[in-house]
């Protein structure tokens, strides 16, 4: 059995149990939110300088629920898969879009990016939602890596005999090899009020596509993800999709 089929497997009965605890934790997060707008609405309009910071603590107690709220939500996709739907996708388009999404970002982080397409590597087969998801969450921890000293985000495709490579390389600080092992594992994080979902999501995503994702990594020169999607149609397992 693939590391990868395993990995799955044990998401899938993580989520069994994650179910039952997301569905006790959402219902009072439903309630409390209600409350906070509501809070919110009485005071839209404070008179006094009370009425101003109750105003101001009931909007920050309401991003903070969707905050946790969407932080379940994230958990019970990871654990429970993704239902992908994969159609012939031009990447090159996909990418460049993404990049300039993130142009102005970019800029203002003093990153400069590089797309090196292969023409050999335009056409792939995959779901452009998730595909997308996944490379933004790549991009988006690039940017991180960077943002306090700007360097080169370079975004490059490769053609293979059956799959496409995509690479996300910045020029960051790197990671040290005794936490490299942990950048998958959820929950972990070297990020402030990071939640350490994002690269194990992206990998889900990349795994139910049928594909790979690696990283590589060296402190002070930067860090390389790699993933690679099927150039056509691949017949998925139980543990690449949803159950």
């Amino acid at each position: 059995m693939s590391v990868a089929r395993k990995r799955s497997q044990r998401l899938e009965t993580m989520g069994t149990m994650a179910a039952g605890l997301a569905h006790e934790i959402k219902n009072p997060l439903s309630t409390m939110s209600v409350n906070l707008q509501l809070l919110a609405e009485d005071f839209a309009q404070p008179r006094t300088p009370v009425e101003q910071r109750t105003l101001k603590r009931a909007r920050l107690l309401l991003g903070e629920v969707r905050r946790l709220d969407q932080i379940v939500n994230d958990f019970l996709k990871l654990v429970r898969g993704y239902e992908v739907h994969a159609v012939p996708l031009d990447l090159e388009l996909l990418i460049t879009d993404m990049l300039r999404l993130v142009d102005a970002e970019n800029q203002q982080l003093g990153i400069r990016a590089r797309f090196s397409p292969d023409p050999a590597a335009r056409m792939v087969h995959a779901d452009p939602t998730y595909l997308r998801m996944a490379l933004m969450n790549l991009v988006g921890n690039a940017q991180q890596a960077m943002a306090a000293t700007g360097g080169e985000l370079l975004v490059g495709t490769a053609g293979r005999e059956h799959d496409i490579e995509i690479s996300v390389t910045d020029t960051g600080p790197g990671i040290p090899a005794e936490l490299q092992e942990k950048v998958f594992q959820p929950w972990f994080s070297t990020k402030q009020g990071g939640t350490g979902l994002g690269l194990p999501m992206a990998r889900r995503v990349i795994e139910a596509l049928g594909g790979e994702m690696h990283m590589h990594s060296e402190v002070g020169r930067g860090t390389r993800f790699t993933v690679t999607v099927p150039r056509t149609p691949r017949q998925l397992t139980g543990g690449d999709a949803p159950a």
